[in-house]
């Protein structure tokens, strides 16, 4: 699976709240995390204190795109987690998310067939508004144990710290699993059970599924087994992930216009992911060295019978931290690469090189001018081809109460191929101009 290689310091002193690439959610136009898209708060009780109520997360965004939004468009989500406090040390409850959005922003093909089009209340102004419920869970955590049902990390997912860019440890993650949305994506949901024994934390999983594939075999229930566990030994860290194989495919595709009305909707589309999950097993183990963390890795495709092993080393100096990686591939070209982030006072930088099967260079950075003023740039050329780049310049002015005033510009180049509403990695935002307000509550 891909990883941008920038250390945990920089991303943060970059944005904020701001996510690398790897990670599950996508910031918003001033580079920011929404509380909405984020995981909730650890409501697990201490000692001293028992966990109950409602927590409230709410975020929302209204500006002007001149490309990627078609003009005006406001976004806006909830993020809901209620618990209980209950006998003998343990906490129930759920978390929710809920997001509107509206745009007149309609996606073409090749073909120009409309696809990816919004749908929801037709007849007035707003007929593009979309409202959705998603990333459910229903938890019990308490006593060194947890339980999580909906939608969630598999066990394997949830342990696994592998090298940067190998390429066989596919493990499923979160971004796989169906959050509820119109073209929700792999299956739908897991049950996750975690512990933590003294110096040993580990996970299993399973994932629900109810669905049936082309061979007309039908899964009701369990499916998936997923595993993980790591153990801290004095000054060494050791883990091992696990995934079972599941051949026959857990979702139905059905790329057809079923309507002839010539718009393909988001469940029409389908995806191009054959549904089917590799049985994957890896392993790991860390230590810090004469002030340098040591990382190796191997990871290994029962399915495909390739494998990866990586090594990896980050070294702090100062207001600079250095990383490189290696990571020997079976089946592609072997992945290597470094980088470097700096932080000093009100400038934050990093910068990266990766190459093999894996081209990509970046570099990224922001500047506090203070009075709540930050500026950002960055460019990122990718697949090694000068026509495959992303590149940005931005600034945020804090106005107070959790708001703040955007205005940035993203351009890309002729053979990109990503989202053009996520240039950046430690800082992103949309192609074109876009000045806007974000609110965060």
């Amino acid at each position: 699976m891909k990883r941008i290689l920038l250390t945990t310091t920089a991303l943060v002193a970059l944005a904020g709240a701001a996510s690398a690439q790897n990670l599950a959610v996508a910031p918003m136009a001033d580079g920011t995390i929404a509380p909405s898209d984020t995981p909730m708060m650890d409501l697990t009780p201490t000692a001293a204190e028992s966990a109950s109520g409602v927590v409230l997360g709410a975020d929302g965004e209204f500006g002007y795109n001149d490309e990627v939004e078609g003009g005006f468009y406001f976004e806006g989500g909830l993020g809901v987690t209620t618990s209980a406090g209950m006998n003998m040390g343990l906490t129930a409850g759920l978390t929710l998310d809920i997001d509107l959005d509206f745009s007149d922003n309609e996606t073409f093909n090749d073909d120009g067939i409309v696809v990816g089009s919004k749908t929801g209340i037709d007849g007035g102004t707003f007929d593009n508004i979309n409202i959705s419920a998603s990333d459910f869970v229903v938890f019990v955590e308490g006593q060194g144990a947890a339980l999580y049902i909906g939608d969630t990390e598999t066990g394997a997912a949830t342990r696994w710290a592998g090298t940067t860019n190998m390429e066989q440890d596919g493990f499923l993650e979160q971004d796989d699993i169906d959050d509820g949305a119109a073209n929700g994506d792999f299956v739908d949901g897991v049950i996750r059970g975690d512990l933590d024994y003294g110096s040993v934390v580990a996970s299993l999983s399973f994932l629900l599924a109810n669905n049936t594939d082309t061979d007309d075999t039908d899964f009701d229930g369990l499916t998936g087994l997923s595993l993980g566990a790591e153990g801290t030994f004095g000054n060494f860290v050791v883990g091992m992930a696990y995934q079972e194989e599941i051949s026959q495919s857990l979702v139905n595709f059905n790329r057809a216009d079923d309507n002839e009305d010539g718009i393909l909707t988001d469940e029409e589309a389908g995806n191009d992911d054959p549904g089917t999950v590799d049985e994957v097993v890896g392993v790991y183990a860390g230590s810090t060295f004469a002030g340098a963390d040591v990382k190796v890795a191997y990871a290994r495709n029962m399915t495909s019978e390739e494998d990866s092993i990586g090594v990896q080393v980050d070294y702090p100096f100062g207001p600079i931290t250095a990383t490189a990686f290696y990571s020997a591939e079976s089946a592609t070209e072997d992945n290597y690469g470094v980088g470097v982030s700096y932080e000093n006072g009100p400038v934050a930088a990093a910068a990266y090189y990766h190459d093999g099967n894996d081209q990509e260079i970046g570099v990224e950075g922001s500047y506090d001018a203070g009075m709540g003023l930050t500026g950002y740039a960055g460019y990122i050329q990718n697949d090694g081809d000068s026509d495959a780049y992303e590149a940005y310049v931005a600034a945020t002015y804090d106005l107070g109460g959790g708001a703040s005033l955007i205005a940035a510009y993203g351009d890309t180049g002729d053979t990109y191929t990503g989202a053009n509403d996520e240039i950046g990695n430690s800082f992103e935002v949309n192609e074109g101009t876009t000045i806007a307000v974000s609110f965060t509550f």
